[in-house]
């Protein structure tokens, strides 16, 4: 009998992603992985105790992934804050099912919840309040706001509704990030 092939769980999860990069979760079954890995079922489920397990994996791989993306637009200057959303989208439109995966999935509770998913945020609001001047709680609500607008935007490119192109992209954060500025430093006085 020929020795069972071993694979890491890095492997397995480094295939299961590519699996839902191509066809999205639902397509991740213990069958498409196998077969994606070119092997039985068994070395998964020798790594996994189930295909939850696997998932979850997932996630986390499209979270790093994702956190990329961020990190890149974050070192945009002069304005790291709009490079963040311009990479946010980026990331919609690149990896639409790891999008989905994170940003489009069943409601975690709410809009809080989904500002709150993203660990960049603190990152991301700390470059709104050093580029234009901010205290921590405008700088919180405009992000929440202008999040809002963002994923409104990569939600069209991730459903293929969307014909912008990047300098169309960049001119609409722009013109609502100023809009949103102006009515938050007006409501102030």
């Amino acid at each position: 009998m020929p020795p069972k092939v071993k694979f890491s769980r890095e492997r397995i999860v480094a295939a299961a992603t590519e699996v839902v990069r191509a066809a999205g979760m639902p397509a991740l079954t213990a069958r498409a992985l196998s077969e994606q890995l070119n092997s039985s079922v068994a070395p998964i489920f020798s790594e996994f105790e189930n295909m939850d397990e696997v998932r979850g994996e997932v996630v986390k791989q499209a979270k790093l992934i994702y956190d990329g993306y961020i990190a890149e637009g974050l070192k945009q200057q002069p304005f790291p804050f709009k490079g963040a959303g311009l990479k946010y989208i980026e990331f919609a439109r690149k990896e639409p099912n790891l999008f989905r995966v994170l940003y489009m999935s069943e409601n975690r509770g709410g809009m809080d919840n989904f500002v709150l998913l993203d660990d960049n945020n603190s990152k991301i609001i700390d470059a709104l309040m050093s580029s234009w001047s901010l205290d921590e709680e405008t700088a919180r609500k405009l992000h929440k706001d202008i999040n809002i607008y963002t994923h409104g935007i990569a939600a069209l490119c991730v459903t293929n509704s969307c014909a912008f192109t990047d300098e169309e992209i960049s001119e609409r954060l722009t013109f609502a990030f100023t809009a949103m500025l102006k009515q938050i430093k007006g409501a102030g006085k």
